[in-house]
């Protein structure tokens, strides 16, 4: 257990390296966009609460494979710009509102067919992603995703239709269901819809 969590700190410290060296251009992207205050860095992943800890497995692990595999698109702390995509920080928890949004955080084809095929590994990763990245944006009481819940959902990953049609309708049941705000519209803040 030592041995593979000083692995994963190792390959998280040679993410953030990585992220260092790109950090001017992003920084000054998500600065403009108000993102980040000046002076905070965005190269270096959340730390994990102590309750939302409780909820997994292995949070060291989730939070590396967080960084190894979902990193590079949406960012080390969840926020993608200046890619055009959309933005987990403070915003993905509110997938969790509904039946139907819960399972599409699971059926996105990235997760579905993740190279995890430890279905508690990939819970933890989405638990991380939901309780840490979207910070207060899950709903009050959302239980963490299981073992057994992503097993079954990854069975059914999205592969036809809109993935950004889709995502747009269970945010539009989000804001009525759940009471998200009219933001979650937006893929990522700044995007014209």
């Amino acid at each position: 257990m030592k041995q593979r969590m000083r692995s994963s700190a190792r390959l998280l410290a040679a993410a953030a390296f990585a992220c260092v060296l790109s950090a001017g251009a992003l920084n000054a992207g998500a600065l403009e966009a108000g993102v980040l205050k000046p002076g905070e860095p965005d190269n270096h992943s959340p730390d994990i609460p102590a309750d939302v800890a409780a909820k997994m497995i292995d949070p060291e692990l989730a939070q590396s494979d967080f960084v190894e595999q979902c990193a590079g698109c949406h960012g080390v702390r969840g926020s993608s710009i200046p890619a055009h995509l959309p933005e987990l920080k403070d915003r993905v928890g509110y997938f969790m509102c509904t039946p139907e949004s819960r399972a599409y955080l699971l059926r996105l084809p990235n997760v579905a067919h993740s190279r995890l095929t430890d279905n508690a590994q990939l819970a933890d990763l989405m638990n991380y992603v939901v309780f840490v990245l979207g910070g207060k944006s899950a709903p009050p009481g959302a239980k963490p995703f299981t073992a057994e819940e992503v097993a079954h959902e990854r069975q059914f990953p999205l592969t036809s239709g809109s993935l950004t049609g889709e995502r747009m309708r269970l945010a539009k049941d989000a804001i009525r269901k759940c009471g998200a705000p009219q933001s979650l519209r937006l893929q990522y803040l700044g995007s014209p819809q």
